[in-house]
Formats: structure tokens, sequence, C-alpha cells
């Protein structure tokens, strides 16, 4: 600790410039200790999700950032100079509903009334969209019983969709504005009361939503069954409250659809019961532990870990450090690191093929290797920690060089699984066991559409009628081209 004033010693008790030095000496460590003590203090309240696993969401409006910034390059807001605009293009005059002439009835110079004989020709064509007043369509089943000449009367049986009062259509829309909009019962109630003219009872929606659920089982048992066999898998995990108990939603995303799961551990277990015993394939993840687990129980697979974490773990060593000399690890790691993404971006662009790639990314690894280890016994505690996590996990952090298809980061899975969070948040989780199986069925399906740059809309009602009418499902495992 800081000698306090009382305690520094007169001029006299110094028999020699040594003993002058040494006591200084003490007071510099002293006090370097103790302002390294504060900045940790301070840099703990200043995090922000550039330097830390914070998400955006909890930087705030009006809170400044502090060394590291984003956004910062000056220009206004919204498109720049020699940007390539987008308009909506005219449709084709097939497609045009009506057709309404502006033509002048006088002359602006004279005041001449025009006639059929003056000569009028469009010279501009502007399209306007507008939506229709919406009007629900009210069907009528009819169901009669016929006496036949043996004396039996015979009818057909009411199909229980016929019972709910509710066409597909119709319950496809709820299922869209649930899982798309994050519109809670309430809302929705009051969007199709005022919007579709549709008066529908709380508890209704409730059980349409509910049936929709059981109709996509088979779709997401599917997805589920398929996850083994993908060679590349991005998985992220969030907290999802459950009856005032903390659950954990679960991603699985690969190229072509995604998986979502609510269970109550975030442990390696649901790993195993998702993947299996054994998965052969490559896992992107962040670095916790249940994926380390999973991976060295199982002997099996490879592993990349998100470098958008590992970068961000460095901003902050960089900007937590007191002593400018300490923060020449952080600068040296952040080039080197960009020198290997520069690489792998160039090979994603097709400008070098995988072995140039290789050839030219080795050395820069072998640098940054050689860098890591000689900081592990860095002065600084936080830097050797550091340097001593990365050696740990050397082998699953440049996966990505080796093998086609594999992404740095986890920023795949941390995006699509972000609709989920924004539901969490509006919905303070789930109360049920069906509303679980509800919440992360609808997610499955409006991600794994969305990747597929497909209409989900479309998608819930397809498969609406094709459990109701007994036809065959639609999979989002074939591309929707091909349906």
């Amino acid at each position: 600790m800081r000698p306090e004033a009382n305690m520094i010693p007169s001029q006299k008790a110094f028999k020699s410039d040594i003993r002058l030095i040494a006591w200084l000496l003490q007071i510099i460590v002293a006090l370097l200790e103790e302002l390294q003590t504060l900045r940790t203090k301070v840099a703990a309240l200043e995090k922000d999700s550039t330097c830390s696993h914070k998400p955006p969401s909890s930087d705030g409006f009006n809170k400044k950032r502090g060394v590291i910034k984003r956004g910062c390059s000056g220009r206004k807001p919204g498109g720049q100079k020699g940007h390539r605009g987008r308009t909506r293009r005219n449709v084709p005059p097939s497609q045009v509903t009506e057709t309404i002439p502006h033509q002048p009835q006088t002359c602006e110079q004279c005041g001449a009334a025009f006639t059929e004989q003056n000569l009028s020709v469009a010279v501009e064509r502007r399209q306007v969209w507008e939506i229709p007043e919406i009007k629900p369509l009210v069907q009528e089943h009819l169901f009669y019983q016929t006496r036949c000449h043996c004396g039996h009367t015979t009818r057909l049986p009411v199909p229980e969709w016929i019972y709910a009062g509710m066409g597909d259509n119709l319950q496809a829309h709820i299922a869209y504005f649930t899982a798309e909009a994050k519109l809670s019962r309430r809302s929705l109630q009051t969007i199709l009361d005022d919007v579709f003219h549709v008066p529908l009872a709380l508890g209704t929606i409730q059980n349409r939503l509910e049936d929709t659920s059981e109709i996509l089982k088979p779709v997401c048992d599917e997805l589920e069954n398929e996850l083994s066999e993908q060679p590349v898998i991005n998985i992220d995990e969030t907290s999802y409250p459950h009856n005032k108990t903390l659950n954990w939603l679960w991603a699985f995303v690969t190229s072509s659809f995604v998986f979502f799961t609510i269970q109550a551990s975030r442990g390696s277990q649901v790993l195993r019961q998702i993947l299996g015993e054994r998965y052969d394939g490559i896992i992107i993840c962040d670095r916790f532990s249940a994926y380390v687990k999973y991976h060295k129980d199982r002997a099996c697979g490879l592993i990349q870990f998100c470098w958008a974490h590992i970068i961000r773990d460095i901003k902050a060593l960089k900007h937590h450090l007191a002593v400018e000399s300490e923060q020449i690890f952080a600068k040296v790691m952040g080039q080197r690191i960009g020198a290997v993404f520069r690489l792998w971006h160039t090979h994603k662009r097709g400008k070098i093929s995988q072995a140039q790639l290789i050839a030219a990314a080795e050395p820069i690894i072998a640098e940054i290797r050689a860098f890591v280890d000689a900081n592990q016994k860095n002065p600084c505690h936080d830097v050797a920690k550091f340097n001593r996590q990365l050696l740990k996990r050397w082998n699953s952090l440049f996966t990505f060089i080796y093998h086609e298809g594999v992404e740095p980061t986890n920023n795949l899975a941390e995006r699509l699984i972000r609709p989920g969070v924004q539901t969490r948040k509006i919905s303070y989780g789930t109360r049920s066991h069906n509303g679980q199986l509800l919440r992360a069925r609808l997610l499955t399906v409006s991600q794994s559409c969305r990747i597929q740059h497909r209409n989900a809309l479309n998608y819930y009602r397809a498969a609406i009628h094709a459990h109701r009418h007994n036809l065959i499902m639609p999979s989002l495992l074939i591309n929707h081209k091909e349906q």
C-alpha cells in the first residue's frame, strides 16, 4: 500500500543516496500497484460489448464508450455519396390492378378547353402500392346425412380443424406473427380484431398455437435427427427463464437449417442428447466448458473457438493495462491475428486457394504461438493468464485455416439466436413444457426459412394444409425450389 504522508522520513534519516533511491523505488512500486488496482475497478465499470462478452443491448443509449469505439468514422448516417440506391421497380402492365389517367382539361397558357381532337400522350408512369381493406372469408361447411335403401343413415365425420373454426391461412398468420413479430397473445388478439376483423378469444389463439406446435413436431424431429450428419455446426446457448427457474435456449446452426431446443441444463449432457455420444464433425462455439468437456470426453471431431470472443478479450487487455509497455502484447497480437484474417478473407473471395492460404498463414501462426508462449510469464497477471488459456486450447484456434466451410467466429449462431433473446425479454420466458416446445419449434422453422431465403408464412400455411388433408409434410431439409 502507499505510505502515508506522516510516514515519510526526514532528509537527515537518509545516510546515503542509495537508501533514498531504495525508498523512492518502494514508493513507485506501491503507487503502480494501487494504480493498477484502481484501473481494474474502473475498467470493470466501463466494460461494454466491444471489450467483453456483454451483449450490445446492455451498452445503453447514452453510455459513452471508452478507448474502444465502434462506428466513429464521423460520417453522417444513411447512404453515402456514390452509394448505389435501391428503389422499387415498376411492375409490368399485366400486373397492374387499376390504371388511373391524369389528363389536363384546359391549356395552362391560354385557358382553352381540351377536346378529344387534342393529342394527348402519356409522358410519365408512376405506380402506387396500396393494401385493400381486409375482410375475412367465412366458409360454412354443411354436413349431410343420407339414408340408404337398406335403411342405414350415413354422414361424414367433422374434421377436428373444422371444429376449431379456423382456416389454414388464419392459423398460419397466428404462428407467423408470434414467431416473426414476437407478438404477445393479447397484442395478437388486438391486431386480428382491428386489422383482420377476426374476433378471437385468447384461449382460442393459444389452442391454435399449440396445434401448430404439434403439426411442426415431425419437421423439427427430422432436423434434430439430421444434425449428427452435418459436417459443421455452429452452437450457442442463452438463458431462458421457465417458471421462475433458469433454463437454456440452445441453437444448433448448420449451413442450411437451424434447430432450437430449450433445456434445463447448460452442460455437456445436452450436446450428448442432441448430437449423440460421438459427433465427428466440426463444432464452432465459444470457449464455454460444456463444449470442451464434450469434445474431450468423446475424443471426437474438431472444435473452432470463436475468434470474436478472443479478440474482445485482447481489446479488453489493451484497454485495461496501466503501463504503456504492458499494452505491447495486445497491440502485437491484434496485428498478427489481423494478418491471418486478411489471408482468410482473401481466400474466401476466391483470390487464393486453400493450399496457398495454409502456406501463407502457417508462418504467422507460428509467430503467434511463439509470442504467446513467451508471454506465459508476463509480469501482468491478466496477460499471463490469458496466454496460458490460449495455449491450453491452441489446437482449436485455427481449424478454419485447414478446413473448408468453417468460419473463424460463431457470429452465425449468435445472429440467429438473437430473436430468441428478444422474445425472452418481451415474454419473460415460458410457463409450461408445451410453451417451451412451441417457442423452440417456431424459432426452428422461422430461422431455418431465413437461412434458406424462404417465406416462413408460406411454409406455415403449407405445413398446416398438409397436416389437415393428410398430404406429405413439406421438409426443411429440401431446397424450397425443389418442392
